[in-house]
């Protein structure tokens, strides 16, 4: 049974290694460039693309702001939902499922592990001249992983020809 588990998980749990040790090496970067916050900005693409550092307390993008110990909480409590529906509801040969629950544990991860070493969330990816809120990978990854995963439930409800989609060991 363990075993079963373990290998049902390793995926998953690959990737999110993969997207917590990328975000930890990113900001720590950031924080070597800028030791302090909004002290100065480096342009990647003109003003579409810039690199900054800001201190968020709140959730993805800026949200909520003041209440940094519920979030952690929060994000902990989603992660062990997600990991147990996982296990228990996904097949280990779904290849997509791993892959998505993956980027959202590794980015959920990533933001948990600075709310405990610092009390807020270092972001630092600007984008379109600042009319978007700053963020960084573990916000990214969660991102596109729900994304991935909203894309794949309405084409597997919506799409009339489903031959047209992968086929997975589970049938689905």
């Amino acid at each position: 049974m363990m075993r079963h588990l373990l290998t049902h998980l390793r995926t998953p749990a690959l990737v999110a290694v993969i997207v917590v040790i990328l975000d930890q090496i990113t900001k720590a970067l950031v924080l070597r460039t800028w030791p302090l916050p909004q002290t100065g900005e480096i342009s990647i693409i003109g003003q579409w693309l810039t690199l900054t550092y800001i201190r968020n307390d709140g959730v993805a993008f800026g949200m909520f702001q003041g209440i940094p110990q519920f979030f952690t909480v929060t994000s902990l409590v989603i992660m062990a939902g997600a990991i147990y529906y996982y296990l228990h509801h996904i097949s280990e040969h779904d290849t997509w499922s791993a892959l998505m629950l993956g980027l959202i544990i590794g980015g959920a991860l990533g933001n948990v592990i600075d709310r405990v070493r610092f009390g807020y969330v270092v972001d630092f990816i600007k984008t379109f001249g600042g009319h978007f809120p700053v963020f960084n990978v573990a916000d990214s990854s969660v991102c596109i992983g729900v994304a991935l995963m909203a894309i794949r439930m309405l084409v597997q409800d919506y799409l009339p020809d489903r031959r047209l989609l992968p086929k997975t060991d589970d049938g689905s």
